[in-house]
């Protein structure tokens, strides 16, 4: 035991040490423990989020949350969809058509070819025209058709590798044989039904499909293939790169499911009301929409209340990676959202607390917005930052801090305003609260020099028998205001107002280099204060005044009996002043040897006879203070 203690000693030294070497405000221990207590509150924070990431409890309030980032995004002129839309139905009749439309749909377009054509259509089960469509696909050239899962297919789906489907839904042999390029289209949604990615590709018998928007935008930018490393989070196209992650999923950026991306109607295009160029060079998308769709897919525009369908996502994908700049998506690893929670509950922490607890809600909301800010700028840049967890890493610090503080300091802080206000000006109370909070006025006692006032008020055995009780309190009440005034003006501090005697000090609590001149002047203006009162007031009750003033060591410190705390000051100055202040006539002030020899050139000082007092075995000098400028009525007897 005596080693360990040791030890902790030895450490405790160095500690110290290292601490009083910090460089401003870091060597304050109040500072330091402000520094410190945030510090804890925030990494308590930060972990207790990080437990409610991992069990997920709070997994729907963040998507709401990111949800809110998300906005349409500028689509690409390179695009255009070709919608089957109820005007076409009506026109062409019931789907699912024959595929020799499909083919006159293709023919028409060659007349100013697309550079790719996808249809967003599964053609399935094979058709007996499936061979005037493949012949299409076959001279077209640059057709990519749809294929889907099965309505039975389960699905494999592990960290670090693509989806892996048992059953799926092809087209025809010859139709695949034809086309140019195969597509997946299967896009199955969030656990809340709101759809924000899609599977970047699908695994089936040992073979990959790419989904069919991503192997559209990489035939536009004649790329020969897709290279899929979900281990490494990216799926590459040539030089670029799509964001994936670990189960193989591209996030979707959307464009508007109403307006954005060009779209014409079938009918119009197959019976030419459409002129063909307008299409030349283009990412075509073929597709349906409410119409022949089983369902709408809910997207995170608007909070999730937007309504959109396959051929729009699909084109969506494309949109990302055909956009100057590319405007693909990437999400947080988990590495980056563990360092912002710690980030921003850290921020608060070594923040908040030098904050008054008025303005903290007022920060907070500050550090709130300036997340928002870099969330939607990050999500600019094609970053989706998951708010919801640093931010309530920020709250719940925040929230801890207030609530601490409050306990901790503020509370202290109050009892430390009730305590000194009745002892020092209202207008250094503040500065007294802040040098105990330094440590600079330890209330658990000090020594230290002081000058110490004490005044008695005289003239009660004079008053007549009749007067009243109330009129003797108004009136020494009244005296003991002109004192305590004149007290206040020189910055000194009340410690005992005892009925008709005061003690007031100086140099305490805060430090006074000339407090012997301000108690000096105190005294002059308390008897200064009273004569005039006097003489405005002439018809009523006179009391008169013996101060007594001295230099020297006291103890300072807070005393409790009986639950009831004062601030005061104990030690022989005290009882010098009192005694000296016995020994003073009417209105006269009396000083020891220490006050007198620091007069001001505005107070006159006279040495006296010196005077007996208790407690000493010489007799004590005293001097006479007066002002250089008496007043009229001054009739102290010096002597």
């Amino acid at each position: 035991m005596s080693a360990i203690q040791t030890f902790l000693e030895h450490a405790d030294r160095i500690l110290s040490g290292v601490m009083a070497r910090l460089p401003p405000p870091l060597n304050n221990p109040r500072v330091r423990f402000r520094l410190q207590a945030g510090a804890a509150l925030g990494l308590i924070a930060a972990f207790l989020v990080v437990l409610i990431l991992l069990t997920q409890l709070l997994a729907p309030l963040n998507r709401i949350a990111t949800d809110f980032l998300y906005h349409a995004v500028a689509p690409s002129p390179r695009i255009a969809i070709i919608a089957i839309d109820k005007k076409s139905l009506d026109a062409i009749g019931t789907f699912p058509w024959s595929r020799a439309i499909h083919a006159e749909l293709l023919k028409h377009l060659a007349q100013a070819p697309p550079r790719v054509i996808a249809f967003d259509i599964v053609f399935a089960p094979p058709m007996p025209d499936d061979d005037a469509f493949a012949a299409a696909l076959k001279q077209s050239s640059n057709v990519s058709i749809a294929l889907s899962a099965a309505d039975d297919a389960g699905v494999a789906i592990l960290p670090d590798t693509l989806p892996v489907y048992s059953q799926i839904s092809l087209p025809s042999d010859a139709l695949v044989a034809n086309a140019k390029w195969l597509g997946h289209r299967i896009i199955p949604p969030d656990g809340d039904r709101i759809t924000r990615q899609i599977p970047a590709a699908i695994r089936f018998e040992e073979k990959t499909y790419p989904a069919l928007g991503l192997i559209a935008a990489a035939a536009y930018m004649g790329a020969s293939n897709v290279e899929y490393d979900v281990p490494t989070r990216q799926a590459r196209i040539e030089r670029y790169r799509l964001p994936l992650d670990e189960y193989g999923s591209a996030l979707l950026n959307f464009t508007s499911p109403n307006a954005d991306i060009a779209t014409y109607s079938y009918v119009d295009v197959l019976r030419g009301e459409i002129p063909p160029d307008v299409f030349a060079d283009k990412l075509v998308f073929v597709g349906g929409n409410s119409t022949i769709e089983s369902e709408q897919y809910a997207i995170p525009l608007q909070l999730g209340e937007a309504r959109t369908y396959n051929v729009n996502l699909q084109a969506d994908l494309a949109n990302m990676l055909l956009s100057t700049p590319p405007q693909t998506l990437q999400s947080q690893s988990a590495l980056e959202q563990l360092g912002l929670i710690l980030a921003m509950a850290l921020l608060v922490g070594l923040t908040l607390p030098f904050v008054r607890l008025l303005y903290s809600v007022s920060l907070t909301l500050f550090y709130l917005v300036g997340l928002m800010l870099f969330a939607f700028d990050a999500f600019h840049r094609g970053f989706v930052i998951q708010i919801f967890y640093p931010g309530l890493a920020l709250v719940l610090t925040a929230a801890s801090i207030i609530t601490f503080r409050y306990f901790s300091e503020e509370r202290r802080r109050q009892f430390l305003r009730l305590l000194f206000r009745r002892y020092v000006p209202a207008e250094i109370l503040g500065r007294v609260i802040e040098a105990i909070d330094r440590g600079e006025v330890p209330l658990t006692g000090t020594r230290r020099i002081v000058t110490v006032l004490y005044a008695d008020l005289r003239g009660f055995a004079v008053l007549p028998e009749e007067t009243r009780a109330e009129v003797v309190l108004q009136t020494v009440n009244r005296y003991m205001e002109l004192a305590m005034q004149a007290i206040s003006a020189h910055g000194g501090t009340v410690s005992k107002p005892m009925g008709d005697a005061l003690v007031a000090i100086w140099n305490a609590p805060l430090d006074q280099v000339d407090h012997c001149a301000r108690g000096l002047y105190a005294a002059v203006e308390i008897r200064q204060n009273i004569l005039q009162y006097q003489k405005r007031n002439p018809e009523q009750e006179r009391f008169s005044v013996g101060i007594g003033l001295a230099t020297g060591w006291a103890v300072l410190g807070n005393l409790s009996a009986l639950g009831k705390v004062e601030y005061t000051l104990v030690g022989d100055t005290v009882n010098v002043a009192a005694r000296i202040s016995a020994f003073s006539n009417n209105n006269q002030i009396l000083a020891d040897t220490s006050t007198a020899q620091a007069a001001p050139p505005e107070i006159l000082v006279r040495e006296l006879s010196p005077v007996r007092v208790r407690g000493r075995k010489e007799p004590l000098p005293v001097w006479d203070v007066r002002e250089a400028t008496p007043l009229a009525e001054d009739t102290t007897d010096p002597e």
